[in-house]
């Protein structure tokens, strides 16, 4: 059984470092428009959102918060996957819509304030990954090794595949 959980998680990092050299051969174009996939929590809108913090003129990718979104409310939408590992789906402008919907594997410690408290497991390019979330307002630093990840401007999927691996363990 643990050479099968190694393998899962070796093809976990290997479909990261996928997606990262993805993203970084991507054109980007603006997503404002991009919707959670039908796997997202059903309380999370599906609503074009409020540009923050955008740089139209560069095509710089940056954070897009939803429009009206309240923090403390949206947060608790995640309380059932507190103590659990998930996915966590950054909302993106100027990105294509391919690389924004890139899956952070994390594991959700608690829902507090308005933030979503997680720790973000290994991937590869662990450390550049977390300053580039920092940098973009999607992720603060939190308690610990953990981060606030704000529920405004992504979104969390539960991670049903880790799930039934750790039940058959």
């Amino acid at each position: 059984m643990a050479a099968k959980s190694s393998t899962r998680r070796w093809i976990l990092i290997v479909l990261v470092a996928v997606g990262v050299i993805v993203v970084a051969m991507l054109p980007r174009a603006a997503t404002d428009d991009m919707e959670p996939s039908s796997d997202a929590p059903t309380g999370v809108p599906a609503v074009p959102g409020n540009v923050a913090d955008q740089d139209a003129d560069t095509g710089k990718a940056t954070k897009r918060v939803l429009e009206d979104c309240d923090p403390v409310a949206e947060a608790l939408k995640y309380e059932e996957l507190v103590d659990t590992k998930a996915l966590a789906v950054l909302r993106w402008n100027n990105m294509s819509d391919r690389a924004a919907k890139l899956k952070i594997p994390v594991y959700v410690h608690s829902v507090d304030d308005g933030a979503v408290v997680v720790g973000i497991l290994p991937i590869p390019m662990r450390a550049q990954y977390l300053n580039i979330w920092m940098n973009s307002g999607h992720i603060e630093r939190g308690p610990g090794d953990t981060f606030l990840l704000d529920p405004c401007a992504s979104w969390i999927e539960a991670w049903e595949e880790m799930d039934q691996a750790a039940r058959a363990e």
